[in-house]
């Protein structure tokens, strides 16, 4: 005992109490551990959480360009029709809706998802198409060139578009549950 420092007790000498408190640390660190566990299985629930909320975003915005793109395609279809007669007015109205419907569509989609921002990119591209036709058509010097060399670039442009959002809701809309469309 003469190599014990101060008032230093030998562990064979340690109260019950003493005991208990070192017990009582060793029960802190497996707490300690089941705590870490426990936050580590609730940090992949979140992220199962968000991935299926972004699921059921996208779904939902399918959903909602279900019901525009039959319009879309009903303008695009009218603006071939009044370009085929001629027709300047018919032409800068459908152009006028198409700019329009192109706006509910933009709100829709999502610029986070890079498939939907290439979707964005190409209908504003076509929305600017469509107002440089529209003023090319109102141009009261612009009589003498045809309905379809002004429209030319938007038709085309508005074609592409169309058939972009079917196809992108047709692939939205058949994407499985448990996956995303970005783990294909």
């Amino acid at each position: 005992m003469d190599d014990i420092p101060g008032d230093a007790v030998p562990w064979y000498d340690v109260s019950w109490v003493d005991w208990l408190s070192v017990i009582g640390v060793a029960f802190a660190l497996v707490g300690i551990y089941f705590a870490w566990a426990q936050a580590k299985n609730a940090a992949g629930s979140a992220n199962k959480a968000k991935e299926a909320v972004e699921r059921t975003q996208r779904q939902l915005r399918a959903n909602q360009l279900f019901v525009l793109i039959p319009q879309l395609r009903w303008i695009s279809t009218e603006l071939e029709n009044s370009i085929r007669s001629g027709d300047r007015q018919l032409a800068s109205r459908n152009l006028h809706n198409w700019q329009s419907q192109a706006g509910y569509v933009h709100g829709i989609l999502s610029a986070a998802d890079s498939d939907e921002k290439k979707l964005l990119k190409t209908l504003q591209d076509s929305v600017g198409l469509a107002f440089a036709a529209t003023t090319a058509l109102i141009d009261e010097s612009g009589d003498e060139h045809p309905v379809l060399e002004d429209c030319k670039r938007a038709r085309e442009a508005i074609g592409i578009v169309c058939n972009q959002l079917t196809s992108w809701v047709g692939q939205a809309s058949t994407t499985e549950p448990s996956r995303s469309l970005h783990d294909e």
